[in-house]
């Protein structure tokens, strides 16, 4: 979304973009299916190739894709751009990072740089800290990925600036890989012409993928345990969509599972909350769902992980918990039963999202440094 987002904006002001995506990749990751396009002006090149699903895969095994590396050097050559932006290309093949003489950045969305889950989480289950990436690629029933002690270090010194969403993603770079980046918080669109669902009574939402490591298994609890009148209403498909249905039958409704809402239905569900709840077990960087919240004018509630308290300080726009039943328990009933705190948050969400994440402020600093790495490119 995000790579949608700043290809559509740069396009809107006479930028030419050119976008290389993976069928494969889609399919591979979604189980299906074929992505959209979006008829926005943006020039998209989808790779697919005969191999199916199985080229990515290699991809990921050898770290390269001789057929996106074909396509991304004639599109070098042929367009001559003047800058080259790379995101989420772990199924593109890192090697992609060497080919061609030309400025780039690269956006670190999630942190496959030092982690290849992706997820910065030993075994799937805790935070790593060790580095035994040999032990988790197997537990974790992942080929070892043995490119990466020698490409990971070549592909990086082609880069010429990184970005990290958050100050928390920059942090880690630096540490695990000795990387210099300009932290720059996502972005989302101005909501246009939204309308406001009709409710009869407060609801929190919870509105991700339905997984424990989104701290979903605690929030259900916690709604359980918790004496408050609002509902909780619950947006997205994963492996805990049983485990949401069983608590909605048994909570009589007060907990909503609404499966997966159109764009439009899940910013009028958001604007109509009372607080935007991730009580996230990892370290997220920072998510567009909490942005859209922000520019919405609902309050967060969000644990004491990654780059999520980036996103309710200066000026404090949320709650900030640990993800524990107990804490959560504590930030839903301190929402609902402080009404000026919550007007507070509230007026302070808009704030946030004028100061930090408009597309007009990411846009301007985004093309600075544009500037900035081809005013140093020989």
């Amino acid at each position: 979304m995000h790579v949608k987002y700043l290809a559509e904006e740069l396009a809107s002001r006479g930028h030419e973009v050119h976008v290389i995506h993976s069928v494969d990749a889609y399919r591979l990751k979604r189980g299906g299916g074929r992505p959209r396009g979006n008829g926005t002006g943006v020039h998209v090149h989808p790779v697919e190739s005969a191999l199916g699903r199985v080229s990515p895969a290699l991809t990921y095994v050898t770290g390269s894709n001789k057929k996106v590396e074909r396509l991304f050097e004639q599109l070098i050559n042929e367009e001559k751009p003047d800058w080259v932006h790379h995101h989420n290309i772990s199924l593109l093949g890192m090697h992609l990072l060497t080919l061609g003489e030309v400025p780039r950045l690269y956006t670190a969305h999630d942190y496959w740089l030092v982690c290849q889950r992706s997820d910065l989480q030993y075994l799937g289950k805790r935070e790593c800290r060790n580095s035994r990436c040999l032990r988790c690629s197997i537990g974790s029933m992942r080929p070892y990925q043995m490119w990466r002690s020698g490409l990971i270090q070549k592909g990086m010194s082609m880069v010429d600036r990184v970005i990290a969403p958050s100050s928390f993603m920059a942090s880690v770079l630096k540490s695990r890989l000795g990387v210099d980046s300009k932290i720059m918080p996502n972005f989302v669109p101005r909501p246009v012409g939204l309308r406001s669902a009709d409710h009869s009574t407060s609801h929190y939402l919870f509105a991700s993928v339905l997984e424990r490591h989104k701290g979903l298994d605690l929030l259900l609890k916690a709604f359980q345990n918790v004496d408050i009148h609002s509902e909780l209403h619950v947006t997205g498909k994963g492996s805990l969509e049983g485990l949401v249905r069983d608590c909605e039958r048994k909570m009589g409704g007060r907990i909503k599972y609404l499966g997966y809402v159109s764009r439009d239905s899940l910013l009028s569900e958001i604007a109509s909350a009372t607080g935007f709840v991730l009580p996230s077990k990892w370290h997220e960087n920072s998510p567009l769902s909490c942005i859209e919240a922000l520019a919405l004018g609902t309050p967060l509630i969000v644990s004491r992980m990654g780059g999520l308290p980036e996103l309710v300080n200066d000026p404090q726009s949320g709650l900030i918990c640990n993800p524990s039943v107990s804490e959560i328990s504590g930030a839903l009933r301190r929402m609902e039963q402080d009404s000026e705190l919550r007007e507070t948050l509230s007026r302070n969400a808009l704030k946030r999202y004028e100061s930090n994440h408009t597309p007009e402020h990411y846009i301007s600093n985004y093309l600075q440094l544009a500037e900035e790495v081809l005013d140093h490119t020989p």
